[in-house]
């Protein structure tokens, strides 16, 4: 990833936490592109266009106040870009997250809504903050041949069936004795479009940290299943729709370089 070589008024930090400032950030989101949008802030450290909407219902259990496990479910949304396959994850909160892992700098970047004025939606996200660690420990893992983790993903099962493949795979913890954790199953269209190893990656980091990438169709589900079989988190596709929103970021924190 090229680095653009920044004006004085841009903030650049090296493994420092530090703010960076401009003018205000700014958004625009439409949904229909009848309308004229409007263009990105060339003064914004960050800018982001993503023009797909996917929304999947995650699954999961959740610890009650009286200690027991709860199914809950969640409606998750992911913007993606269709060229560099960037995503925002928004989960109908004030805190999401830009995925571009094949950069760099910055492959995982936070992002919240700090002005608490503003509504709760994708388009008002307006400050970012960076996460060092993550970006060298994902550095390091693109620069390994072989897995960096003890907990390896063992493929024993895959079929084509009714327009989808179907993967199972053994979640093992690589000790002396080779401890089972349980089973993850992931559902794949056979479409020819991309595949955004970004969503799976927010999903479940462990494909990513086993160097296991797919090159084309889309997630149409994902279950984790315990050692006593019980599924606990699953995510089942909804719909996905064309958007347009656009983010520019002039405010953050605590980034490794600003691009």
């Amino acid at each position: 990833m090229k680095k653009i070589t920044a004006p004085a008024v841009i903030f650049v930090s090296f493994l420092l936490p530090a703010l960076a400032y401009a003018q205000d950030s700014f958004s625009f989101m439409q949904t229909s592109k009848q309308d004229e949008p409007a263009p990105l802030n060339h003064k914004a450290f960050f800018k982001y266009e993503f023009n797909k909407r996917l929304k999947y219902k995650l699954t999961h259990n959740k610890v009650a106040g009286n200690g027991r496990n709860n199914e809950v479910s969640d409606i998750i949304e992911y913007y993606t870009n269709e060229t560099d396959l960037s995503v925002l994850y928004f989960n109908n909160s004030r805190n999401g997250i830009i995925y571009n892992l094949s950069k760099d700098t910055n492959p995982v970047l936070p992002v919240s809504i700090k002005d608490e004025s503003k509504e709760i939606k994708p388009g008002n996200f307006d400050y970012f903050t960076g996460d060092i660690p993550l970006e060298s420990e994902i550095a390091e893992i693109k620069k390994r041949r072989k897995a960096k983790t003890d907990r390896i993903l063992e493929l024993v099962e895959k079929k084509a069936e009714n327009n989808l493949t179907h993967y199972k795979y053994n979640l093992i913890r690589n000790n002396k004795t080779k401890t089972n954790l349980g089973i993850i199953e992931l559902d794949v269209t056979t479409s020819d479009q991309n595949f955004n190893n970004n969503i799976l990656y927010d999903m479940e980091p462990l494909f990513f940290k086993n160097k296991i990438i797919f090159d084309k169709g889309e997630i149409k589900s994902y279950s984790y299943y315990n050692t006593a079989k019980k599924r606990t988190k699953y995510y089942e596709s909804m719909n996905n729709d064309s958007v347009l929103l656009r983010l520019s970021f002039t405010k953050g924190c605590c980034v490794s370089s600003l691009e």
